[in-house]
């Protein structure tokens, strides 16, 4: 990923010749692919980046309320661990949450976010438009066989999840229903155009998850984990010893870091970098191909893989293994 970020970096001696030439093919009033490859190149590896982090959050979140289950019986000596609560209804322990259904249809969403990402950066780097086809059975039957799997999902899992199905769904259309045309260029704002409804839908709906849902509970049961910790050392501290002490009191930062962690990795960043960065392509692919335009194209996604990276690193230190 770094390498791609490079091509933003003036290098001695070409800047000159690399913003006339690029002067000269914008100015001409041509769409052509060159226009857009740098740049959705850039926004296809900041997808990648972000789509995994947000997939990573949602596939680990059934582990979070195990742990966060145990994690209150550790400090708590009067809370039993159980398989099934009063009510009959199984504990974390055992139980999911969230149900498979629900954490597919969005890892789902994610993954066709990547493939249109993907699809993006093919056309606007081919060279010629015979090179397309050699992928595109596989790439029809990959979406095909995602297109039907959010189909069955359709009626199962929690309300929101079905949601996603009808943005991603059509999203799958888009993106296989795409030709190669005699000009890239096409092709490419066909795609932007024809796509943007349905990637606005999709990542409102990951906001509006990480906004209402998961990100207040995450941080609240990390909150919970912290306070249960400080309670249980400030009532037992003159009956443990210095090593016992010592023990806790290193627990309590291990929480009070994952805490911090947890503010700072707000994985709805994730999210808006996505949506503004998929705006900019929007944009650019509305505009005259000038000189300022592409400049402005540039600048926002330098600014998505500076956003992206920060937003990621940060939800991956909240899956780190504690230091020893």
């Amino acid at each position: 990923m770094r390498g791609i970020r490079g091509w933003a970096r003036a290098v001695p001696g070409t800047t000159l010749v690399r913003t006339s030439a690029l002067a000269l093919a914008l100015l001409t009033g041509c769409k052509t692919p060159g226009s857009y490859r740098e740049p959705v190149a850039v926004f296809q590896q900041g997808n990648a980046e972000a789509s995994s982090a947000l997939g990573q959050y949602y596939s680990e979140l059934n582990r979070f309320e195990r742990d966060l289950y145990l994690d209150e019986r550790l400090y708590d000596t009067g809370l039993e661990v159980l398989a099934t609560d009063a009510s009959g209804g199984p504990t974390p322990l055992v139980g999911k949450l969230f149900s498979p259904e629900s954490i597919q249809a969005r890892m789902d969403a994610i993954a066709v976010l990547g493939v249109y990402a993907e699809r993006l950066a093919t056309l606007a780097g081919a060279q010629n438009a015979g090179k397309l086809p050699e992928g595109a059975t596989a790439l029809g039957t990959q979406l095909g066989s995602l297109g039907q799997k959010m189909q069955t999902l359709a009626g199962k899992g929690d309300a929101s999840a079905s949601r996603y199905v009808e943005p991603v769904t059509t999203l799958v259309g888009v993106v296989a229903s795409l030709v190669v045309e005699a000009r890239q260029g096409q092709a490419l704002q066909k795609a932007v155009e024809q796509g943007s409804a349905q990637v606005d839908a999709i990542i409102g709906l990951l906001e509006k998850d990480m906004v209402e849902v998961l990100g207040p509970q995450r941080l609240t049961g990390a909150r919970q984990a912290l306070a249960s910790r400080v309670m249980f050392y400030n009532l037992h501290r003159e009956k443990l010893s210095l090593a016992e002490r010592r023990a806790v009191l290193d627990d309590i930062r291990r929480a009070s870091d994952d805490y911090e962690a947890l503010v700072v990795a707000n994985p709805v960043e994730l999210a808006r970098a996505l949506r503004d960065a998929h705006e900019a392509l929007l944009r650019f692919s509305r505009a005259e191909r000038k000189v300022e335009s592409f400049e402005e194209l540039s600048a926002a996604m330098q600014s998505f893989q500076g956003r992206v990276e920060t937003a990621a690193a940060a939800v991956k230190r909240i899956h780190e293994p504690p230091k020893e």
